[in-house]
């Protein structure tokens, strides 16, 4: 899938997020299927490409939805690059791994997001509900990534498979 396609699914992604996840049973704690999404175009296609496509999304969720510009848009490049860097290697593993690692990476993403706002003093929240704010996205997320699992596999190595097929 060309870049340009994966940046346009990661759109309707967003869209999705904020439309579809914003009613209950999700309004209490809303899967970041955009996070999900990243995570695995950083595990299949490589952190380089998840840099640039998660530094783009999460610009357009801080501009469109955000009441600060950033921290999305930091977040969703560092971890999905650090994730691409480090853990690449797991993706032709088992599926359980691929789940730990998007809710490892939640966490991480959450905590780095939580630890921005009480820095720049934008957000007032303990630390024991923004955990368990946490753990509650944690669960979510790694339900969406068992469910996401399969079209993103179609969907992000559909390349892949042309080209090994033309070099025969």
């Amino acid at each position: 899938m060309h870049p340009a396609w994966i940046v346009l699914t990661m759109m309707g992604m967003l869209v999705i997020q904020s439309t579809l996840f914003q009613v209950q049973p999700f309004s209490y704690a809303e899967p970041n299927i955009v996070l999900v999404m990243l995570l695995y175009v950083s595990l299949m296609r490589g952190p380089m490409l998840a840099l640039y496509t998660g530094l783009t999304i999460g610009l357009i969720q801080d501009v469109l939805f955000g009441t600060y510009l950033g921290p999305h848009a930091f977040t969703y490049a560092l971890i999905c690059y650090f994730a691409g860097s480090t853990f690449r290697s797991y993706w032709a593993r088992q599926l359980i791994m691929v789940i730990l690692i998007v809710i490892g990476y939640t966490f991480l993403q959450e905590m780095t997001l939580y630890g921005l706002a009480r820095l720049f003093g934008f957000q007032h929240v303990d630390f024991m509900p923004a955990l368990t704010h946490t753990v509650s996205i944690m669960i979510w997320n790694g339900i969406m990534a068992l469910i996401l699992y399969v079209p993103s596999v179609r969907l992000l190595a559909s390349e892949r498979r042309g080209l090994a097929d033309e070099s025969l």
